[in-house]
């Protein structure tokens, strides 16, 4: 499966309206997952910043970016718009990725689950002459921390290219749990990666803490 179009969004959420927001992004997220609403939509999950409890990231993918227009024409994204437009946001930043570029391996394909007490949204600066290396690193990293023989507490490993930065990928990685992500750094393939890091092929790297086990309702993470 493949990813035309994705985007990372970050919104800030007045605390006053944090319950209003949700109401929103339920019809939003629901709308977006029902195939014959929204054909083109791969994936629509939403996550909460363990750090900052008004902040929240929607993780969204496409087949493609007609995909996305089409989804800005929907009843349950004017939830959202309506939502915006009467002030609840502070502040919103949105980043355009896409896999599409990508071996087949970057998406994942598997079911996910509905509940993560722990996931981590990761963007790397991968230095231009070892973006094949990294590649082949996060083949491993991506395909084994998905193998329930190896890693049962790995709900989903993807990884996605800018669409403006050519060297910079995010990882989007789903656990159940704190311990899930600590057993994951044991692991023979985490090792892959950290070698790379430690060899200096990384530029930049940032991590966001996520969790959507605080929001009601199971709907948050798409099964």
């Amino acid at each position: 499966m493949s990813v035309g179009s994705a985007v990372l969004v970050t919104v800030d959420i007045k605390a006053d309206r944090i319950d209003d927001f949700l109401k929103a992004m339920e019809q939003d997220a629901m709308g977006s997952r029902d195939k014959a609403i929204d054909p083109g939509c791969l994936r629509f999950d939403l996550l909460r910043d363990r750090d900052n409890p008004n902040r929240f990231v929607f993780y969204e993918a496409y087949t493609d970016d007609d995909a996305v227009a089409h989804h800005k024409t929907t009843a349950h994204y004017k939830a959202w718009a309506d939502f915006k437009a009467s002030g609840g946001v502070e502040k919103q930043s949105v980043e355009k990725a896409e896999s599409a570029s990508l071996p087949p391996w970057a998406f994942q394909t598997e079911a996910t689950g509905s509940s993560t007490s722990a996931t981590v949204l990761v963007t790397v600066d991968i230095k231009a002459d070892q973006v094949e290396n990294f590649l082949k690193v996060m083949e491993a990293d991506a395909s084994n921390s998905r193998n329930k023989e190896i890693e049962p507490g790995c709900l989903r490993f993807d990884l996605l290219k800018d669409r403006e930065k050519p060297n910079r990928f995010f990882f989007y990685e789903v656990y159940e749990n704190d311990e899930a992500i600590a057993k994951h750094k044991t692991t023979a393939h985490y090792k892959g990666w950290a070698d790379f890091k430690a060899a200096g092929g990384v530029e930049n790297q940032a991590v966001m803490k996520l969790e959507n086990a605080s929001i009601p309702g199971g709907w948050a993470l798409q099964p």
